[in-house]
């Protein structure tokens, strides 16, 4: 994804592109279900440390006049009530999945909020990496510290190095999947090319790309598009009847992207146990961890 081509090649080739080759997700090697199932929904929930000492990755209140203020009290309480108050709320309407849900942990969490470390070991959730705190990678000196660093402290806490990777808003540099490739990680959800894996390749091998979502994401569904309560759960529910027939001629992959501070208010949800409901009650569908979803599909199509 980086250097110059020799004199006289055209801007086009000079170009970043996609570390994957392009295809028609419809000519993807076909594949087997996953124990009857060909509708995998992967829920990821997103658990963040928002610090205080710099301005917030997001802000729902903007401060008065336009301004960028340090600390910022307003969005750092937003995001701060979503772990002590929507954590286990959203926690609750996940249940019924049991321990196929996956968490993409800013490893800073571990220490900040002790207790929110505790749960996710309680459910037997699986956790993947997402950086050290809610900060773009572009925002750091150095890259392969700040993967080392993420890595080292969720194994410490949970016994089991994470397998995977979903960068604080899916940024990355032209270096990120190598980087993370040599540390080890399987996996990552940033390049959200695809309704099934994609191997992306990297200058240290191929990574694994599964899919992840802005479509299914309440972030982007409320925050950033400011759509109306049921939004998601009706975009869930519509894309779930489309996936079931898309899957009777190739299994996929539908991920749901949530945020405690966004789903985890009393008002929201009740989204979630719609959505959680139609998961479990849908014959052909399944709820399924990243790391699952990894090893099924290695299964049939192996590393280039």
């Amino acid at each position: 994804m980086t250097g110059a081509p020799a004199g006289g090649a055209t801007a086009a080739a000079r170009e970043r592109v996609a570390p994957a080759p392009f295809a028609f997700s419809t000519d993807a090697v076909r594949l087997r279900p996953l124990d009857g199932a060909s509708v995998l929904v992967n829920i990821v929930v997103n658990l963040e440390h928002w610090t205080l000492d710099r301005p917030m990755p997001r802000a729902a209140l903007p401060a008065p006049g336009g301004l960028t203020v340090v600390p910022d009290v307003a969005n750092h309480s937003w995001v701060l009530y979503g772990l002590r108050a929507g954590l286990p709320r959203l926690a609750d309407a996940l249940a019924p999945l049991g321990p196929a849900v996956t968490v993409a942990l800013n490893a800073a969490v571990i220490d900040h909020y002790p207790q929110v470390a505790d749960l996710i070991a309680e459910r037997g959730w699986e956790v993947v990496a997402h950086g050290v705190r809610q900060q773009s990678i572009q925002s750091y000196d150095a890259e392969e510290p700040v993967i080392a660093e993420a890595l080292a402290r969720i194994t410490a806490r949970f016994g089991t190095a994470p397998r995977g990777w979903l960068s604080p808003g899916m940024n990355q540099t032209d270096d990120s999947l190598a980087l993370m490739r040599r540390a080890g990680l399987e996996f990552n959800h940033d390049w959200m090319i695809d309704d099934r894996p994609v191997w992306l390749t990297t200058a240290a091998g191929p990574i694994l790309g599964l899919p992840y979502t802005l479509a299914l994401n309440d972030v982007t569904t409320y925050q950033v598009a400011g759509q109306p309560d049921g939004a998601l759960a009706d975009r869930a529910l519509r894309s779930l009847a489309r996936h079931r027939r898309e899957a009777e001629r190739n299994p996929l992959v539908m991920p749901v992207g949530l945020h405690p501070h966004i789903m985890g208010v009393a008002h929201r949800v009740g989204e979630i146990e719609r959505i959680v409901a139609a998961v479990v009650d849908t014959p052909g569908v399944a709820a399924v961890t990243s790391s699952r979803i990894h090893d099924w599909y290695v299964a049939q199509v192996p590393a280039p």
